[in-house]
C-alpha cells in the first residue's frame, strides 16, 4: 500500500473515531442497562403477585374484550389491538371516525375480568435511559444524528481493518509489545481489541444505523407497499360490521403455525 493511501485511510480512521467516540460511549453506557430492562424494572418497580395469579384464570375472548373497550367509548371504532407479554392484558386502541385522525383512545383491558388494567410503564430511570439511547430527547432528528454517528463507526472499523495489515505485517497476530514505550503498548492493545471485536462491533453498528432509520422506512412502506395492500379495501363495509377477532386470529395461526 502506498504511503499516500495509508495516510488517507489514517485520516479517515482518526477523524471518524474522534467525532463519533463521545456519542458511541453514551450509547454503550446507556445500552448496557437496557439489555437488562426487564430485570431492572422488576427490581425497581417490584413484583405484582396478583398478575401471576390472574394469568392462570379463565380469559375473555378477543371479541368480548373489544366489546368491553368500545362500550366505554360509544361511537369509536377499533384501530389496533396488542398484547402484554407478562400479564393477561389486551391493549385496545380505538378512534372516533368523525374526530381528528391522529387522536386515539388507548385502553388496557384485563382479559380475566374485563376491567381496566393499570398502565404499565418502566421505571423513570429506565425510561430516561431508553429515551437518551434512542434519540437523545430530540425526536427523529436525534435518531438520524445517532445513525450518522453509527456510519462513522462503520467507517472507523473499515479503515482500522485496512490499516491493521501494513502496521502488523512484521508481527505475529495479536502481539502486545509489553516492554516497549507506553504509547506502543497502548497502540498494540488498541489493535488487538479492535481486530478481535471488529465483527461484533460491525454488526452492532450496522444494525444500529438501520434502527435509526425505522421511522422513515416505515413511512415509506406505508406510502408504497401498504397502500397497495389496502387498495382492495377502498370501499370497506360499514364500520359497525365486524367479523370475529378470535376467528381471524385462529386463521392467522393456521397460516403461520408455531408463531
Amino acid at each position: 500500500m502506498k504511503p499516500g493511501t495509508i495516510r488517507a485511510w489514517g485520516w479517515v480512521h482518526k477523524w471518524s473515531s474522534l467525532v463519533s467516540t463521545i456519542f458511541l460511549l453514551m450509547l454503550c453506557i446507556t445500552g448496557l442497562p437496557l439489555v437488562f430492562t426487564h430485570e431492572l424494572d422488576h427490581i425497581l418497580l417490584g413484583h405484582d403477585e396478583q398478575a401471576s395469579v390472574a394469568a392462570d384464570a379463565p380469559k375473555l375472548n378477543l371479541d368480548q374484550v373489544l366489546d368491553v373497550a368500545l362500550s366505554r367509548h360509544p361511537g369509536e371504532v377499533p384501530a389496533f389491538m396488542s398484547f402484554d407479554e407478562d400479564r393477561p392484558v389486551v391493549n385496545v386502541t380505538s378512534v372516533d371516525p368523525n374526530g381528528p385522525p391522529d387522536k386515539y383512545t388507548f385502553q388496557p383491558i384485563d382479559q380475566t375480568t374485563g376491567e381496566a388494567a393499570p398502565l404499565v410503564a418502566g421505571h423513570p430511570v429506565m425510561e430516561f435511559i431508553l429515551q437518551l439511547h434512542t434519540d437523545m430527547f430530540l425526536g427523529l432528528a436525534g435518531m438520524l444524528f445517532l445513525g450518522a454517528m453509527g456510519l462513522l463507526l462503520v467507517a472507523a472499523l473499515v479503515s482500522g481493518v485496512v490499516l491493521y495489515a501494513p502496521f502488523m505485517r512484521r508481527l505475529p497476530f495479536g502481539t502486545v509489545r509489553a516492554k516497549k514505550a507506553a504509547r506502543t503498548r497502548w497502540l498494540d492493545y488498541h489493535n488487538l481489541l479492535g481486530v478481535v471485536t471488529v465483527a461484533w462491533v460491525l454488526v452492532v453498528g450496522v444494525t444500529g444505523v438501520v434502527n435509526t432509520l425505522a421511522v422513515p422506512i416505515i413511512a415509506y412502506w406505508k406510502d408504497t407497499a401498504l397502500k397497495e395492500l389496502t387498495a382492495a379495501y377502498d370501499a370497506p363495509v360499514s364500520l359497525t360490521e365486524r367479523s370475529s377477532l378470535d376467528a381471524a386470529v385462529e386463521r392467522a395461526k393456521l397460516a403461520l403455525p408455531g408463531k
